[in-house]
């Protein structure tokens, strides 16, 4: 468990629940204040269901300060290089689709990249013609 500072978002619930809780507080005064029945029960129910969201809210902003992952970037990570993918040379980096495509024309008729001997395929994804 570890502590993330509470960001913009969480000072928000926290605020939200908070204003809900006031206004619980609200509500129930009304409903103690009322004559009838049926309006203090309204008030009372209204007043339950605030502060229930209330608590929630709370929950929420705890939950993103102590059981959230860390929201900075560590700083072993922000110094290291990106890792290179498995399988390429560090000087194949930059990609070259007419190359790519040239390359495998060249290796699948086993012939040059103009040769469209090989049957064509009928139907599917793709480039169409290859």
């Amino acid at each position: 468990m570890a502590f993330n500072p509470p960001g913009f978002r969480t000072l928000t619930l926290i605020a939200l629940g908070f204003g809900l809780r006031t206004l619980s507080k609200a509500l129930e005064r009304a409903g103690d204040l009322a004559g009838d029945p049926g309006t203090r029960l309204f008030h009372h129910v209204s007043a339950l269901v605030l502060l229930i969201a209330a608590v929630a809210c709370f929950i929420w902003a705890l939950k993103r300060m102590f059981f959230a992952r860390p929201r900075g970037s560590d700083e072993k990570t922000a110094t290291a290089a990106p890792p290179q993918p498995v399988g390429i040379r560090p000087e194949e980096t930059s990609f070259d689709p007419d190359a790519a495509l040239a390359r495998y024309m060249r290796n699948r008729t086993g012939g040059k990249p103009g040769d469209l001997s090989a049957p064509k395929p009928s139907g599917g994804f793709g480039r169409k013609g290859l």
